[in-house]
């Protein structure tokens, strides 16, 4: 069994500025146990 994530794109505007967090993000996992870790507002709870 496999996780798939093709294409993924998300941005934040703040004020007038937009700010990509994802362009284009592709990620596949397989079956196993994994952890994301990263900084407040990386983009985890997004993924």
């Amino acid at each position: 069994m496999e996780l798939k994530i093709e294409g993924i794109t998300k941005s934040y505007t703040k004020g007038k500025k937009r700010k990509n967090a994802l362009e284009d993000f592709t990620l596949t996992l397989t079956e196993g146990v994994y952890g994301l870790l990263g900084p407040n507002g990386a983009g985890k709870s997004t993924l």
